[in-house]
């Protein structure tokens, strides 16, 4: 399965800061349902799947994550 999540689907104080590539080292976190970044040697949240009505379980599955400045794309495996 491939999810791809445009600039503008971010949380609102992230758009910004992605178009100019501060945000880096994204992850999936299965206990929040987010995807996390880091900003300033902090983690932030940039994207609540819940928001969408979808909950990401890492039991049978593994990602990668790709990202540019078209948006985020993950790539979901089954294990």
């Amino acid at each position: 399965m491939v999810i791809l999540i445009a600039p503008e689907e971010l949380e609102p104080e992230f758009q910004a800061l992605w178009k100019l590539d501060y945000l880096k080292h994204l992850v999936i976190d299965y206990a929040d349902n987010a995807i996390y970044a880091t900003f300033e040697k902090k983690e932030v949240i940039i994207f609540r799947f819940k928001n969408y009505g979808f909950i990401n379980d890492n039991r049978s599955n593994t990602y990668t994550v790709t990202a540019g400045p078209a948006g985020i794309m993950i790539h979901i495996k089954k294990t």
